[in-house]
């Protein structure tokens, strides 16, 4: 119980809004994405990268503390649900969906406030970066196909190369690290990792990616793909995000950090 405990409270404390089985190479060993807008509470990097000024890192601190109280709230009515459900994968499953669910609402409500402090040019840029780190996730982003001006036909495109790439990164995982704790499907993986395995790991999943992505470029049009440069602006070092456990370095923006440093 204390590693479902453990766990529970680590999804609370990251305002986790991302639909866990939705990420490529799913399962409950891994998380899924944060939102910018809850992360730039705490995250020194990310404060930097949009200019937060001091004034509105004292007023995060306030928000932060409304959100501490509400994820709190939160964690007390689950922790004896938890408890009861013990040993079965199905009603562990449902509560974590139950718990996802009311997270958001917090995630949300928290997100306003934020928002509330934050000038266009920083909300922009925010949002850039999600984007950029919902990684392929965000090639069924309902947002981001609306703002890409994605087809249907498009859309049923890019599904097929998000779920071949997420078939990919699944083995390429399982082949590394095997199978998380509690075997297939099971709430396992946070454990202690290897760091050679997480490196290699990391590179077989970007080289996975890169390809990934050239197939999405040629899905989209001329225009998409000047959307979607406007959509993910200049590439922001991902890893910097990562607070617990979570996702490595890598990813979309980093690949074009390291074409335009080549360049």
């Amino acid at each position: 119980m204390r590693a479902v405990r453990g766990l529970l409270a680590a999804v609370l404390a990251a305002g986790i809004v991302t639909v866990v089985a939705a990420q490529p190479g799913g399962g409950f060993g891994r998380l899924g994405v944060q939102d910018t807008f809850i992360t730039v509470l705490n995250n020194k990097a990310l404060q930097e990268e949009v200019k937060i000024t001091d004034e509105q890192k004292a007023k995060f601190k306030g928000i932060t503390e409304k959100q501490q109280d509400m994820q709190k709230k939160q964690f007390e009515g689950m922790k004896d649900k938890f408890a009861d459900a013990k040993g079965d994968k199905d009603k562990m499953t449902e509560l974590f969906t139950e718990m996802q669910k009311e997270g958001a609402k917090v995630t949300a409500e928290v997100k306003k406030l934020v928002e509330a402090e934050l000038t266009a040019d920083q909300k922009k840029r925010l949002k850039q970066i999600h984007v950029q780190n919902l990684r392929m996730g965000a090639f069924t982003n309902e947002e981001v196909l609306k703002d890409l001006g994605a087809t249907d036909a498009q859309k049923g495109t890019l599904k097929e190369i998000v779920a071949e790439f997420g078939k990919d990164e699944a083995e390429v995982r399982k082949d590394i690290f095997g199978e998380p704790k509690g075997g297939k499907g099971g709430f396992g993986g946070f454990g202690k990792q290897d760091p050679e395995k997480t490196k290699e790991f990391n590179s077989k999943r970007d080289k996975l990616a890169k390809a990934a992505m050239a197939k999405v470029t040629e899905a989209l049009s001329d225009d998409q793909k000047k959307k979607w440069g406007e959509m993910t602006g200049e590439p922001f070092d991902l890893s910097k995000l990562t607070q617990f456990g979570g996702f490595p370095g890598g990813g979309f923006g980093k690949d074009k950090a390291k074409k335009k440093d080549d360049e």
